[in-house]
């Protein structure tokens, strides 16, 4: 249910809590889109010349370039995922999509302004900065909204390390003009999603295992590894989407 009316409108993100301390049983489904609109909504806001071309790197569902549309503004996306170009192309026949990953992508147009929304952290940092460097205009701006680790014993390694980047943005010689951290303001998402692995997700598991075991013992002591592998994953996948450990 959440995952569907999220998608609905395209978005799937951490979204943007405007009070941050709102207890997770207190989230709707309503909240939960109205922080996915939010989200979008200080990307567009961050735009200065919303006259000139926009690309929207790794568009994902085209959520936010949907909306850039709704704005008047001219937006392409760009996505290496195949599904998603074949969403895009049926769904927003009208806008352009490049199907390709970022680092080879070639283009005449020059861009005023390129979003990474939650897309950075899959390229490589000297490629990004040497791709933009080649198709913004002067004076553009590079939208970078994602997350960075502090620490570099993490159970989640995605994500550029926080010196690494402020290291090439020094390297090639690019000012930061604007910067916020905004932990506290997606905290609320994951801790809404951690509520409901701890309340449904993990007890169904635990039933569905109690339930093999009563029915076919059998099974359920030949699959002992495989579960076991399994367990360790999921764990790994619930510590990831630990709200306090996230913002650690």
């Amino acid at each position: 249910m959440l995952y569907a009316k999220i998608l609905k409108n395209d978005m799937l993100h951490y979204g943007y809590f405007e009070d941050a301390e709102i207890p997770p049983d207190n989230i709707s489904i309503n909240a939960i889109e109205e922080a996915q609109v939010r989200y979008s909504e200080r990307i567009i806001e961050l735009i200065k010349q919303k006259s000139l071309p926009v690309l929207d790197v790794g568009c994902g569902m085209c959520g936010l370039s949907n909306m850039l549309m709704k704005n008047g503004i001219n937006v392409e996306a760009l996505t290496p995922d195949e599904n998603q170009k074949r969403h895009i192309s049926k769904k927003y026949p009208g806008l352009t999509c490049h199907h390709t990953k970022f680092e080879p992508f070639s283009t005449e147009t020059k861009y005023g302004t390129i979003i990474n929304s939650e897309s950075l952290q899959y390229i490589n940092l000297d490629e990004a900065f040497a791709k933009v460097e080649d198709i913004l205009l002067p004076g553009g701006q590079w939208i970078i909204a994602d997350y960075f680790r502090v620490k570099t014993e993490t159970v989640n390694k995605s994500g550029h390390m926080l010196n690494d980047f402020l290291g090439a943005v020094e390297k090639h010689g690019w000012e930061i003009a604007y910067e916020q951290d905004i932990t506290a303001n997606i905290l609320p998402t994951l801790k809404f999603i951690y509520m409901y692995v701890d309340r449904f997700i993990e007890p169904l598991l635990a039933f569905g295992y109690e339930k093999l075991k009563y029915k076919k013992a059998w099974l359920y002591y030949l699959t002992d590894e495989i579960r076991e592998s399994i367990g360790k994953k999921i764990d790994q996948e619930i510590n990831s989407i630990d709200p306090y450990k996230f913002a650690e």
